[in-house]
């Protein structure tokens, strides 16, 4: 059975209570059934890396763990449904930025609590455990974590006749080099479809033109002159068929790993996605190449978003104690078998402090060219607040309504700023 009732699950784990003496494993295992509802899972590359993960665990433990693909896209839907039916699953892996939505289920655990705080800081550097943390409770644990940034395929580059461009202005023509050279290629594979995606591509250019979307007070600041300019910039790339409508982050990864993009916006799996999309494995490696953001004028910072993804906890049966199963489930993702070998696998960095100075991450090219191209990434400024889904779609909305001309640059950048300012006053 995919699925114990609480009942008859609070009834197996009585029984085995009381038959303890009798096994020298925990109580609790053979009777428990965990479930991870993750998005890795999902995706064809990486799903037998979870299963490696998961695997591992039932063979140490003696517990089984049900693994539950969903989509990426879909992840924080499927959540909301399964907590109205009831149905949720003992943990879920998240991204960073959804986090502060679905701090506000009363089914999700307070890790200070379950995993201990002291514990997870003793672990976990400060600046990565905070991805995991709302109103000053840990609600979830750091699984990986880097940034998201621009990354260059060299092999298409190569083609078209560039180098890695410094500022906008190169960049620009770096794409039409690709256009005019690289036949039936998206120059530049920025998302425009899905509000999951779209908010982060278009945040990395505001900042990039030295803008603001909202700040930390909750002000709505889009509407300004590096708003309107960074709109611009990226209707008139789509406007001279630089840019593609109706792209989401798998079709960008799939144009950049089959040589048919030069530029996109990810997060360090990108390597991962290449290695697999393009059917060469490792061999991909030589044309993904981690860069820095272009930039306005020389001497300014390249801009790039702090990125992660957590796994959080929801109240059951196998949840219940520090002993419990599902906690044992929690630390097992924080170990250095775990983060030594997972995030390494998706081209991610460990989480904990012991598995950074792991010699697979130590020694790993990629990472440091990764570290070298990074800049100064900053916190997502939309997926901090309550209402990030709404503002998401809000953004969305407008964006797409400007690149597909159905909208004026600055009409679009003026419709975001009011309709984000009543989504951010009907919040609170």
């Amino acid at each position: 059975m995919v699925h114990l009732t609480r009942r008859r699950f609070g009834g197996l784990v009585a029984g085995s209570m009381l038959a303890g003496a009798l096994s020298a494993r925990p109580a609790f295992s053979q009777a428990a059934n965990l479930s991870f509802m993750s998005f890795s899972f999902a995706e064809d590359p990486n799903r037998p890396l979870v299963q490696k993960v998961l695997d591992d665990f039932k063979a140490q433990s003696g517990v089984g763990v049900e693994a539950i693909g969903s989509a990426w896209g879909d992840m924080q839907k499927n959540l909301l449904l399964r907590q109205r039916s009831k149905t949720l699953p003992t943990t879920a892996q998240l991204s960073e930025r959804w986090l502060p939505a679905l701090a506000t289920l009363p089914e999700i655990v307070d890790l200070d609590q379950a995993v201990g705080r002291a514990k997870l800081e003793a672990a976990i550097d400060p600046s990565v455990l905070a991805m995991a943390q709302v109103g000053g409770k840990t609600l979830a644990i750091p699984l990986i974590t880097g940034s998201i940034g621009m990354l260059a395929n060299k092999e298409v580059l190569e083609k078209a006749g560039v180098g890695v461009p410094k500022t906008l202005s190169e960049f620009r023509a770096a794409l039409v080099a690709i256009r005019d050279k690289v036949p039936n290629s998206v120059p530049f594979a920025f998302a425009t479809k899905n509000p999951n995606s779209i908010p982060l591509d278009f945040m990395i250019m505001v900042w990039t033109h030295g803008g603001r979307i909202i700040d930390e007070s909750g002000k709505v600041l889009v509407n300004s002159e590096a708003g309107r300019a960074a709109m611009a910039f990226l209707a008139g790339l789509m406007k001279d068929r630089l840019m593609a409508p109706e792209l989401d982050r798998p079709d960008s990864r799939r144009l950049f790993a089959q040589g048919a993009s030069g530029f996109y916006i990810d997060a360090p799996q990108a390597r991962s996605f290449a290695r697999s999309f393009s059917g060469r494995g490792e061999a991909a490696d030589a044309f993904v190449l981690p860069v820095t953001t272009p930039v306005l004028k020389a001497g300014d910072t390249p801009r790039s978003i702090q990125w992660g993804h957590l796994v959080c906890a929801f109240k059951g049966p196998g949840m219940d104690g520090a002993d419990a199963p599902g906690v044992k489930w929690l630390n097992h993702l924080l170990s250095d078998a775990v983060q030594g070998s997972f995030p390494p696998a998706l081209s991610a960095l460990p989480v904990t402090r012991s598995a950074q100075k792991l010699p697979i991450v130590q020694n790993d090219a990629f990472f440091k060219a990764w570290a070298a191209a990074t800049g100064v990434p900053l916190t997502n400024e939309i997926g901090i607040w309550s209402n990030a889904p709404e503002l998401s779609t809000i953004l969305s909305e407008e964006v797409q309504a400007a690149l597909l001309g159905q909208k004026a640059p600055d009409a679009a950048i003026a419709s975001m700023q009011t309709r984000m300012e009543a989504s951010m006053a009907k919040r609170g």
